[in-house]
């Protein structure tokens, strides 16, 4: 029998502690700003006119116009060829695959470049050459070109054959020389898959071998390819795997179909590519690792952000609620707060990401069900928690247009009477253009900075958002992969990213989840297979930040309009930025380390490739040799 005391006591002891946690969740609740953006408080960077897709300091030289015209530029801030240094020169054709990849390139890395369509009409000047001459064989005879590409190798100038012709046009052809190839022992093999070396690319080696039943799915390379074996010399950074050369110990890479690989011919680097990687966005960061591969050093500029971005979550209205009451014996908002979130903020923690949550009021809005706004606070203040953001998306279903969209949406977030200011959204790709002509005339996308949309191919993955006839000051995000599925090219795909740019942008989809069209659809199947792919693919890439749409749009705003020069100085390089008061750079060397710097903070993340963050105009990086290698030869 408890005493009246004891009974006393555990009474005062119960209601101190039910004070407590109450008193504190109030404080909590009314204490912290949770319908704050806090990422939106911070103005946007001003967009400046510079290195845009149309005024990229792109200048096209016609058949047998004069190598030694002067080139000129209408737009202001563009780095001009004729200057000397920092510009490629692409022999081919505007209409092919590889030249939008090459005109995104320059604009990356704040190149000039000047376009022929025949490489005998190009005469370089020796005090003016440039850093590479690219060619694209689709539209250029090599053999009738030879001459050319000779002269160029006599002058040191680094060649990039982004693709080839037939292996049947290459059979006797003194241009095997140049390029390399030593035997054509088949013109057409069926490889088991790829192999990519360490230090070309970010992230390390990787087979791409389907070797599980399950692996299948993801084998989406093209193994049907020509077999070249290269000459002595030559060295190869990614090869088609036979399963018979494996078996033989004194197998050499040489003998593997190689896939891209470089040679010595002259005074010149010649680098060439056996399929079709440079012909969308993946050839970025194969083209910055050739350049690597070709010099000393490299220094370029980069994003430095990988977002994480859930669309179509949560949406508040109760249109599926049949469908969730049968598979989790819960409605549509139940699932998203007590099944769904929980594990999204065990992915947070775990791998430290920084979401952002497209909210999206309806997708049908031709049924009675309207949006409900009673559970928004709770997702505001687990935002807030976790550091994260909320856009909108811009997900719809049939029946209406994305103007009456935006109008009844608008009129639910105005009833929600809160403070958060949403500077993102998400759009499918087939509203983009959709989008454009929105923007201007909607009140509810007034305060947008960056629109997050689907890739497609050859289209810049991160650029300023507009139409040919009208820019806005809103910056494009491209998605870069669906977490849920990971193929092999897109992972080839998202390393060619992270060394051309630091930046990543996954796409977490929860309309599947909400709308399950099959078993794999349903929430515990996509966590599974999300939860082991970013456990598994995105490891390599810690060294970068993670970010928000909005924190990324900041550091794209500065990305796209700095510009930059570096020299050697002996045991020095020099950097010097404009246009930005921070940016982030990637700095590879070959056989060196940094010994100190100033103007800059650093951190390597592979072995002689450092993550600049520069936060001066001038910087300057020492240099010594690395003191973990005994010997080491100029590549």
């Amino acid at each position: 029998m408890v005493s009246r005391r004891n009974f006393f006591s555990i009474v005062v002891m119960m209601a101190v502690l039910l004070f407590m946690f109450q008193f504190s969740q109030i404080i909590k609740e009314n204490g912290s700003d949770y319908d704050v953006n806090a990422y939106a408080l911070e103005d946007a960077v001003s967009y400046a006119p510079k290195w845009q897709a149309d005024s990229a300091g792109v200048a096209s030289c016609p058949a047998g116009s004069s190598s030694n015209q002067e080139i000129k530029f209408e737009e202001e801030g563009v780095r001009i060829s004729s200057a000397g240094g920092n510009y490629v020169v692409f022999c081919g054709s505007e209409k092919d695959a590889v030249y939008p990849v090459v005109e995104q390139w320059c604009i990356y890395t704040k190149r000039g470049l000047t376009v022929y369509a025949n490489p005998d009409d190009y005469l370089p000047a020796e005090e003016n050459l440039p850093d590479a001459v690219l060619i694209d064989s689709a539209r250029i005879n090599l053999a009738q070109n030879f001459p050319a590409f000779s002269r160029l190798t006599d002058l040191g100038v680094t060649l990039i054959f982004c693709n080839l012709p037939n292996a049947a046009a290459l059979r006797g052809n003194q241009i095997c020389n140049l390029l390399g190839i030593q035997q054509i022992p088949s013109e057409h093999i069926e490889v088991e898959g790829v192999h990519l070396f360490s230090g070309f690319l970010l992230g390390g080696e990787i087979w791409y071998m389907a070797e599980k039943e399950e692996e299948k799915k993801n084998q989406d390379l093209e193994l049907n390819i020509p077999w070249y074996i290269t000459a002595g010399g030559t060295k190869t950074y990614m090869v088609g795997v036979l399963e018979e050369l494996l078996k033989e110990e004194d197998a050499k890479n040489e003998y593997f179909p190689p896939l891209i690989w470089r040679s010595s011919y002259g005074n010149s680097k010649v680098f060439v590519v056996n399929g079709d990687y440079l012909s969308d966005m993946t050839g970025l960061g194969i083209l910055d690792a050739m350049m690597y591969e070709a010099a000393s050093y490299v220094i370029y500029p980069i994003v430095n952000a990988q977002n994480a971005l859930v669309t179509d979550y949560p949406e508040f209205a109760g249109e599926n609620d049949a469908v969730m009451m049968e598979l989790y014996s819960r409605q549509m908002d139940a699932v998203q707060r007590d099944v769904c979130w929980p594990d999204l903020a065990a992915l947070i923690e775990r791998n430290k990401l920084k979401l952002t949550c497209m909210f999206a009021p309806q997708y049908n809005y031709l049924d009675e069900s309207e949006p409900s706004g009673d559970s928004m606070p709770f997702y505001l203040q687990q935002l807030k928690e976790t550091e994260a953001e909320a856009g909108m998306s811009l997900t719809y279903g049939e029946g209406i247009s994305l103007q009456e969209k935006l109008a009844r949406d608008e009129q639910f977030y105005h009833s929600m009477n809160h403070r958060y200011v949403y500077t993102s959204v998400f759009v499918a790709a087939e509203n983009t253009e959709q989008l454009k002509e929105a923007l201007p005339e909607s009140a509810l996308l007034k305060n947008v900075r960056t629109v997050a949309g689907d890739y497609s191919r050859n289209e810049p993955v991160i650029s300023w958002h507009g139409s040919s006839d009208q820019e806005y000051d809103i910056t494009l995000q491209s998605v870069t992969s669906d977490v849920k599925t990971h193929t092999y090219s897109n992972d080839l795909f998202v390393r060619s990213l992270e060394t051309a740019l630091g930046y990543s942008n996954v796409r977490i989809d929860m309309h599947d989840v909400l709308w399950p069209q099959s078993k794999e659809d349903q929430w515990e199947n996509m966590y599974d297979s999300m939860a082991s792919n970013l456990n598994t693919y995105w490891k390599a890439f810690s060294s970068f930040d993670h970010t928000t749409l909005t924190e990324s749009d900041r550091r794209i705003r500065t990305f796209l309009n700095m510009d930059y020069r570096d020299r050697r100085e002996g045991d020095r390089v020099l950097l010097e930025m404009f246009g930005a008061e921070e940016g982030w750079f990637l700095f590879r060397v070959h056989g060196e380390e940094i010994a100190s710097i100033n103007g800059a903070e650093y951190e390597e993340i592979e072995s002689g490739t450092y993550l600049l963050h520069v936060t001066e105009e001038n910087a300057e990086i020492c240099l010594r040799k690395n003191r973990g290698l005994l010997e080491y030869t100029y590549p």
